[in-house]
């Protein structure tokens, strides 16, 4: 599980580059196809879950960017020391 939010924070920003490239040669401004907008809305929603994920493993199971056993002291039930 600790991969998958990084997994798709990959493939939001390869959706949003793939966005960008697509919109650049487009020409003139004018109306938007309405393959750009679910193009967005999808890596909007997919970014919403990796945010979800991301969120759960860090305050739910305490996984984060530090040492073991600064990390073990999220699991300790009793008073914090």
């Amino acid at each position: 599980m600790t991969a998958r939010p990084a997994r798709f924070n990959l493939a939001v920003t390869a959706g949003y580059a793939a966005g960008f490239a697509w919109r650049l040669g487009d020409g003139p401004p004018g109306a938007v196809p309405v393959g750009q907008i679910v193009l967005s809305a999808v890596c909007l929603a997919v970014l919403a879950v990796s945010g979800y994920l991301g969120g759960k493993l860090a305050f739910r199971y305490g996984v984060r960017v530090a040492g073991e056993d600064t990390q073990a002291e999220g699991f300790t039930t009793g008073p914090p020391r």
